[in-house]
């Protein structure tokens, strides 16, 4: 991968990952603000982290579960150098709505997915070591490739879902207040509504009524991206969105705020691993995770 492996648009390559990590594992694929097509459930064991996404921020700790839904931007930095386990595990909408039934949905715990607000709450000692424990059985179920394996594991990950789904449901204590800086949330909110339009430093500076250079130095703390990189991968992620509701590449291009086909081929191909085209290809042959 270009950039240090980053790509700000991940794929997952399998429909369910789990993994009960510690300091030594690698933090994650990207130090800086990404998505990916599958929800992520992050579970602190040991450590403090800061997670961030594109509209607030919460402090995390022992017990402290945070639910990211599909898509959404997020970065986590962790607050307590040498000392990081987590559990996390990522998971596609199908998969968990094949686990649901009619009368229950748990994808409940991740909706609405455009909330502003990050879905958290916090497990009491013997739920933590509870969830630690099936958590580990999924995963090591999911690296076995026998067919009981498959039943085990779908049967791990639904006792996880419905405990977590009851705990948040019936949780009325936010973990911490937000954590984002408001000039960082207020320029994130405006390149949200002004993503097609041209976005320059100088029209930042006249909107946020603040100097741009501690504009930008904001951003990259919060983010780990510049403005311009920010920009550019918030509109790669739209144009993902068009390719999957069936727009052509040449149609995304410029719904997403591109001003030049070939430009934006060269920057998608380069973020997102393979070519508009072949993105949709793939995302119609089931390869690349279904919304």
């Amino acid at each position: 991968m270009n950039e240090k492996g980053r790509k700000l648009y991940q794929a997952m390559g399998s429909d369910l990952v789990c993994e009960v990590k510690t300091i030594t594992d690698p933090l994650d694929e990207t130090d800086d603000m990404h998505n990916h097509t599958c929800h992520e459930i992050l579970i602190i064991k040991k450590g403090r982290l800061s997670l961030f996404t594109d509209n607030s921020g919460i402090e995390m700790e022992r017990g402290d579960v945070a639910l990211v839904p599909k898509y959404r931007f997020h970065r986590g930095k962790l607050s307590t150098p040498g000392i990081y386990d987590r559990i996390v595990i990522n998971v596609s909408e199908n998969i968990i709505d094949d686990a649901s039934t009619s009368e229950y949905s748990l994808n409940n715990c991740f909706k609405p997915y455009n909330d502003k607000k990050i879905h958290s709450f916090h497990l009491e000692e013997e739920e933590l070591e509870e969830i630690d424990l099936l958590s580990r059985k999924l995963q090591d179920n999911l690296f076995n490739n026998s067919p009981e394996s498959v039943i085990l594991a779908m049967s791990y990950l639904k006792i996880i879902m419905v405990m977590l789904n009851k705990k948040y449901k019936h949780n009325d204590i936010t973990i911490s207040q937000d954590k984002m800086p408001d000039i960082v949330k207020r320029t994130f909110n405006y390149i949200d509504k002004h993503l097609t339009d041209d976005i320059s430093l100088k029209i930042l500076e006249k909107e946020i009524h603040s100097n741009g250079t501690y504009i930008s130095r904001c951003v990259k703390k919060i983010s780990g991206l510049s403005i311009s990189q920010y920009v550019i991968a918030k509109r790669i992620a739209l144009a993902c969105k068009h390719l999957r509701e069936g727009s052509t590449a040449y149609e995304a291009c410029f719904k997403s705020g591109f001003n030049n086909y070939s430009n934006f081929s060269r920057t998608f191909t380069k973020q997102v691993g393979v070519s508009p085209k072949q993105y949709q290809l793939e995302y119609r042959k089931g390869i690349i995770a279904n919304i």
